[in-house]
């Protein structure tokens, strides 16, 4: 196939996408407030004074979908469970932990047996949900009004998860995608010490003589972050890694304010937080390159003008790009709303995934600026030489299991080529077309045939561009 048609083909298929909304600051109404994000930042989940959430899918839909009834806390990986709170279906007057889906509706958690009904209003709360939308945690109040994280699932139902002395005042604030860790506080020598589980429901204080809590952590559980008093007069944002137990404090936006982190994209490279100072909050956005700033900053720095006091970063999605929160509105006149911002990172992402053959994995590169009418090349080494491939390109991130190895995109078009050169390599180049939305994502992934591989095709890293 030659880079012509190729060429001819992208446009042919990228013409019937789904324009989407070119600004990078979208406000969302009064009264409401933005709570979560799916990781590839296409469904945003939140709630609103009014007693309902929402769900929406920002780039497709022109609104919000409502879901009345409840409070939207937290997102699965594809939008189609959501956890939350609800006024409890028993009539017990409390709210209850809930699980919500377009099939069933609400339904309640329930909360630990014996539980009173003069906790501050609630018996039991969500607060995150697991990548796969199976598992749900939070916090639930025993018949002494005393906390217990919670860890659920609709084969054990409400579990109390235990920290070391297993004696309450603790909150599970945040769970892994893939489910294998969980974090929050515990009530070590302080009231609230940063603590760990398992899904076995055993747990850890790390040192009961730290203050602190995790709120956020990456799909494997292998980075979190959080609030900790590191030393001075103030807490700072932190980040931990899970293999080497290291702490490392983010400190804060303004040094007389305290920090929290509350998420992170999946490289780590994003973090996104808060300052606060009594009700006071200032939202921000760290990254390796130049540390925490301010998100309004990062947004004005990007040509957004007229973006009001952002107030809290929520949550991230996947490669740090679209960020989640609350705002504060015309002055604090219509009080408090919520807010998705965009901060395009790199064109080209190496999302991985890649099989090895006969030269190692084969490598993929992307170069060009995705602008209408400039050149656009793809080029791929160390594949097997002269050996036929196949290049899938699609609009979303599949992620199928293949040939005992992962195939990334969805296959919405694949183009043959019979034969690679004799070094193991292609190049491709092509004009990018014109008319394209701002945000627009596809992935990019070659399939090479290889004895060497283990089901005899060798897949190179998943390449993602965004316009």
């Amino acid at each position: 196939m030659t880079a012509r048609f190729l060429g001819l083909m992208v446009l042919a298929g990228l013409s019937l996408a789904t324009p989407v909304s070119a600004q990078q600051l979208v406000n969302l109404p009064p009264g409401s407030w933005a709570t979560d994000v799916t990781p590839d930042g296409e469904i945003v989940v939140g709630g609103s004074s009014a007693s309902d959430a929402f769900i929406w899918r920002w780039r497709v839909d022109p609104a919000p979908t409502v879901v009345p009834g409840g409070y939207i806390t937290a997102v699965s990986d594809d939008g189609s469970v959501v956890c939350g709170n609800i006024d409890d279906p028993a009539g017990s007057g409390q709210g209850v932990a809930a699980r919500w889906t377009q099939a069933t509706g609400w339904q309640s958690l329930g909360f630990l047996p014996g539980a009173g009904g003069l906790c501050g209003g609630s018996l039991s709360s969500a607060l995150d949900i697991s990548g796969d939308g199976t598992t749900i945690v939070g916090l639930a109040y025993d018949n002494g009004c005393e906390s217990f994280g919670f860890r659920w699932t609709a084969a054990t139902g409400m579990q109390p998860l235990q920290a070391q002395s297993f004696q309450g005042g603790d909150r599970c604030s945040a769970i892994s995608g893939d489910g294998s860790v969980m974090g929050g506080f515990a009530k070590g020598n302080f009231g609230r010490t940063p603590a760990y589980w398992y899904p076995t429901t055993a747990g850890t204080i790390l040192n009961p003589n730290w203050q602190g809590e995790v709120y956020g952590l990456t799909h494997n559980g292998m980075k979190s972050v959080g609030t900790r008093w590191f030393s001075g007069a103030t807490f700072s944002a932190f980040i931990r890694d899970g293999q080497t137990g290291l702490f490392t404090n983010l400190g804060q936006l303004q040094s007389t304010w305290a920090a929290t982190a509350s998420d992170l994209s999946d490289d780590a490279s994003v973090i996104v937080g808060f300052d606060y100072l009594g009700l006071a909050r200032k939202a921000w956005v760290w990254t390796a390159s130049d540390g925490i700033i301010s998100l309004n900053d990062r947004l004005s720095a990007k040509g957004v003008a007229g973006a009001p006091p952002l107030l809290t970063c929520g949550a991230v999605s996947a490669d740090g790009t679209v960020i989640v929160g609350g705002a504060e509105l015309t002055g604090g006149a219509l009080g408090t709303g919520g807010y998705i911002a965009e901060i395009p990172k790199t064109k080209w992402t190496n999302l991985g995934h890649g099989l090895a053959g006969t030269n190692g994995v084969p490598k993929l590169v992307g170069t060009g600026t995705l602008v209408a009418a400039s050149t656009t090349n793809i080029a791929l080494t160390l594949g097997k030489p002269s050996a036929p491939a196949a290049l899938v390109l699609g609009t979303s991130n599949a992620q199928m299991p293949f040939k005992q190895g992962v195939l990334a995109p969805f296959p919405n078009w694949i183009f043959t080529f019979p034969a690679l050169s004799g070094a193991g390599a292609l190049s491709l180049s092509f004009k990018w077309p014109g008319g394209m939305p701002s945000g627009f994502s596809m992935y990019w992934q070659f399939l090479v045939s290889d004895p060497a591989a283990p089901a005899g095709m060798a897949l190179s890293n998943t390449l993602k561009s965004r316009t």
